[in-house]
């Protein structure tokens, strides 16, 4: 199938298309394409960089209880 034809097969099967999550889907990919994601160029480089730090095994992760605990605790001290 040549790339015309993909494009027409898929003009068509969105036309008919009525799961939103598909959709939604769809949307952040063209987005994506676009260049017109939401966040800042800054907030960009920070999830990269934390997305890099978990994929290297890096990053430290807490229950929530243990982080309930922590805001509990910053909150007793500000008092």
């Amino acid at each position: 199938m040549d790339i015309h034809s993909v494009k027409i097969d898929l003009i068509h099967w969105l036309t008919e298309l009525q799961d939103k999550s598909i959709l939604e889907k769809l949307q952040v990919i063209k987005e994506q394409q676009e260049g017109t994601s939401n966040l800042t160029p800054a907030q960009k480089k920070e999830l990269d960089d934390r997305l890099k730090k978990y994929e290297s095994g890096n990053m430290n992760f807490s229950s929530w209880n243990t982080v309930k605990d922590r805001i509990r605790k910053r909150g007793m001290d500000d008092l």
